[in-house]
């Protein structure tokens, strides 16, 4: 007979859709210092990360573990069924996985890999890898294939292993999960130009800037670093609500690609010859997890709006 939820589960359930269907309040604040900025929380109270922190069969079944395995911070992608039209016609991500060995298991049960999915679908995957050596310190070195279309090549992930003694161990990142984004970094984030409505003259900097981001979680930090001296000063300006001026908003979903459209209003009373600006976006702000920094930086030279010359 098939057995039916149980009432924590079913309700760890419900919370995680809440939390992750929640739109209000995207948002946290930061201001134009040097200061580290806030991670975006939504407007309910957050469970404890036993909930919301819980998503794939690995977390439920298993036990959060660095020792016992970890992302060792490391990927590399291998082009498959290359062709001279089309490039790729699929690509294998292959993430580096370190695990420590148990004496006495069965290696029958023994299995390592990933669960995984990418922003463009949210559908979750199993990997499994394949042992690679031995290291000095008697941890062994694994490598896990995933296969993706060419089209989507930034992937989220955790790590699992079993270690064929009837334990099940991951690491996902204090439950933020690892990113692995193959290419420039214009995939997960990238200014919108053809929007850009800014203006500087002597005295101030008018106008907006708008930006497209693929959207690896509800948890994120978006921040524009600027400046109208050429660098001698520096303006930093993060997250806030919407209508806030001087702060990045959320401003729409494209929920078929996985991205997301974010607005900066901006008033400075500081104007120049020229505004000069990147902007980066960080993963992995929240619960002392590892954090992935993606930069629209215009491929090295900074985005630059020149001063409005009256005749």
């Amino acid at each position: 007979m098939d057995r039916l939820p149980t009432p924590d589960l079913f309700a760890s359930a419900l919370t995680r859709l809440r939390h992750h269907g929640a739109t209000a309040g995207k948002a946290a604040l930061a201001g134009a210092v040097l200061l580290p900025l806030p991670a975006q929380v939504a407007c309910i109270t957050a469970p404890d990360l036993g909930e919301v922190g819980q998503h794939d069969w690995a977390q439920y079944e298993g036990q959060r573990n660095t020792t016992m395995v970890s992302y060792t911070g490391t990927a590399w992608s291998v082009c498959r069924f290359p062709n001279t039209r089309f490039g790729c016609g699929a690509v294998d991500l292959i993430v580096k996985l370190r695990v420590r060995p148990v004496t006495g298991a069965n290696l029958d049960w023994k299995r390592v890999g990933v669960i995984y999915k990418t922003p463009e679908d949210q559908t979750e995957r199993t990997s499994i890898g394949h042992y690679v050596t031995t290291w000095g310190n008697g941890d062994e070195e694994w490598h896990v294939p995933v296969t993706v279309s060419s089209g989507q090549r930034t992937m989220l992930f955790d790590a699992w292993y079993q270690d064929g003694a009837g334990h099940t161990y991951f690491d996902d990142n204090h439950g933020e999960l690892h990113v692995y984004n193959d290419g420039p970094s214009y995939q997960v984030v990238r200014m919108e130009p053809w929007r850009d409505t800014v203006v500087v003259d002597h005295d101030r900097v008018t106008g907006s800037l708008s930006l497209q981001l693929a959207d690896l979680d509800y948890d994120k930090q978006i921040e524009i670093v600027a400046t109208t001296d050429g660098w001698d000063t520096v303006i930093q300006l993060g997250m806030g609500q919407a209508g806030d001026v001087n702060r990045w908003y959320w401003a729409e979903d494209y929920p078929w690609s996985g991205r997301e459209r974010w607005q900066l209003d901006l008033d400075l009373p500081q104007g120049g010859e020229a505004f000069e600006y990147a902007v980066v976006y960080r993963h992995g702000v929240v619960n002392g997890a590892r954090t992935y920094e993606f930069w629209d930086n215009n491929f090295g030279a900074n985005y630059v709006v020149p001063r409005v010359v009256v005749p």
